[in-house]
């Protein structure tokens, strides 16, 4: 089985920003995070002690065929955790006790791979713990006697394991263990192949007191309840999860390098305040997944399990962005899907059985086309996040703009799309199917032929005058015109009331209608016409604002939210 917190090895990103660092592509992706989550509801049949206790810590892990959510917790009797399958109708469906008290606290806890490291404590005394490593490749059948056991004793409170973090780093498997409060840090390492042989050994300890606060974001080093590592291009960076002096929901991202004692040296890079819901709390347990691709989930739960429980799950934060003529930027797609654009557009050319993506028939150029230029990278990032382009459920927009004969074109098109119909939404007899690429055509676009098919993989990019019309949503996804066409204002000055009153009349429309509304060709000869512009689109809450300057729209996005 293979799960979500994997060991991230791979190059240099060049992101929509140019040449970065491992530690700027690391802090825009968790600055991506929403801070509002989708809910996960589950149901709950099995009998589970929530006296003296509550849940302590929360991750996900995904398999080859399910998805499971699984939770550490505590009781006044024993420590545990529970596994919840999750699907259209998600259910617990085992708690699995792993010590009897004093040993009744199961902490903060991280899965990497197959494996799940977790700080048992005696909640009592607090002067010992034992941080234990399982094997949970079944966990519909999770083995309960540890591959490995970390004893730790000596003064109270210090010798507790209130949360765990493990990867792989430099060959070494490392689990990190933070004490009462996390106030102090103690990493242990051991052979990757020895992770079953009760090897770990202590490799550096840190007084979080005492740690050098240079150059971090803030001087902010908070009481976590649950502490995450991963690596990415041989960087190790920790992610701490808890709640700040205002009883906020915090993650706190530190990058980890170590010095010529080998300790590790703790930069703050990032920090992020998120809303939660239906009594989840960062308090009661919360942690990171990420993707082959490097995106970033938080999950949270509430302190205790009922019959029916809800966990928060905060994914990757899409911009209402379209990245007009993606093609002519230096990586087509992926500068856009680094800056989380929703739509993206391709013009294309048929020639033989292939479509070709230019601007201008003389434009083409061998290996240019649709397929490889766009089909098939979406179809590789959606199978690296599970089913969907950015790893939260949400469809991207492809939009393809016949430049040639349409209804030939479109034929081909289709009969493309057919190879991608597991990626691609479909309608199929007017029901709707969504996946995880939603296709609309744009330019010559044969619409009576599109209307009158049974089963369609693309959608129609209407027009103004559309807006009026009895045309469904699941046919005409997207509404987009020539800004010129219906509005004087060029962004110098404040635009025209009535004007403004207009803007707001179509957004409010097509919103109505279920339609997404966008313009072209709206004022952006100078940076300070495209942020008023945009400021209006955003107000009258337009469904696409389109860019040329993908990052310069993404700061505009950042610094508006």
């Amino acid at each position: 089985m293979k799960f979500a917190i994997t060991v991230i090895s791979i190059f240099l990103f060049i992101n929509c920003f140019g040449q970065t660092s491992n530690d700027e592509l690391i802090v825009s992706k968790f600055n991506r995070i929403g801070e509002n989550p989708k809910v996960i509801t589950f149901t709950n049949k099995q009998k589970i002690n929530n006296s003296g206790g509550h849940l302590q810590g929360v991750q996900l892990i995904q398999g080859d065929t399910s998805n499971y959510a699984i939770l550490s917790g505590s009781s006044d009797s024993y420590s545990y955790f529970s596994v919840v399958k999750l699907g259209a109708e998600s259910e617990m469906i085992s708690v699995n006790k792993l010590m009897d008290k004093p040993f009744k606290h199961a902490g903060g806890f991280q899965i990497f791979q197959n494996y799940l490291a977790v700080g048992i404590e005696d909640n009592s005394k607090k002067d010992k713990s034992k941080v234990c490593i399982y094997d949970i490749s079944e966990p519909e059948n999770p083995s309960l006697k540890p591959l490995s056991v970390i004893e730790r004793k000596g003064k109270p409170l210090r010798s507790t394991a209130g949360c765990v973090g493990i990867t792989k780093y430099k060959n070494k498997a490392l689990v990190v263990v933070g004490d009462w409060d996390t106030k102090n840090i103690d990493f242990y390492s051991c052979n990757v192949d020895e992770i079953d042989k009760n090897s770990f050994k202590i490799e550096a300890s840190i007084d979080t007191e005492k740690l050098s606060k240079e150059n971090w974001i803030d001087n902010n080093w908070h009481p976590y309840q649950n502490i995450n590592l991963f690596t990415f291009s041989n960087d190790l960076y920790f992610i701490g999860l808890g709640q700040n002096n205002n009883q906020e929901n915090i993650a706190d991202l530190f990058s980890l390098k170590e010095d010529s004692s080998n300790n590790f040296r703790f930069k703050k890079l990032a920090t992020k305040t998120f809303n939660c819901e239906k009594e989840s709390s960062f308090k009661a347990g919360a942690g990171i997944v990420l993707s082959e691709t490097v995106e970033m989930k938080i999950i949270s739960c509430g302190y205790n399990i009922g019959n029916s429980t809800q966990l928060n799950c905060f994914t990757n934060q899409i911009i209402p962005a379209h990245s007009h003529n993606d093609y002519e930027h230096e990586r087509p797609l992926f500068d856009a899907l680094e800056c989380n654009f929703k739509s993206i557009e391709a013009d294309v050319f048929s020639v033989g059985d292939s479509l070709f993506v230019a601007h201008n028939f003389e434009d083409i150029k061998p290996g240019r086309t649709l397929r490889q230029l766009y089909l098939e990278p979406l179809k590789n990032q959606i199978k690296k996040n599970k089913g969907s382009v950015y790893g939260n459920d949400e469809a991207v927009i492809l939009v393809i703009d016949i430049k040639d004969d349409g209804l030939r074109t479109y034929k081909l098109l289709h009969n493309i799309l057919l190879e991608y119909k597991n990626e691609v939404s479909v309608s199929e007899n007017g029901i709707k199917k969504e996946k995880a690429i939603l296709v609309v055509v744009s330019g010559n676009r044969p619409f009576d032929f599109m209307q009158a098919q049974t089963i369609r993989y693309a959608g129609f990019d209407g027009r103004m005058e559309n807006l009026d019309s009895n045309i469904s949503a699941n046919l005409m996804p997207v509404v987009s015109d020539n800004w010129a066409k219906y509005f004087e204002w060029n962004g110098i000055g404040e635009i025209p009331i009535d004007e403004k009153q207009k803007l707001q009349e179509l957004a409010i429309k097509a919103k109505n209608k279920g339609y997404l509304l966008r313009f072209w060709n709206t004022p952006n000869q100078t940076a300070e016409q495209r942020n008023v512009v945009w400021t209006e689109l955003q107000n009258a809450r337009v469904g696409l604002i389109g860019a040329d300057n993908l990052s310069e729209l993404q700061q505009f996005f950042t610094s508006k939210n």
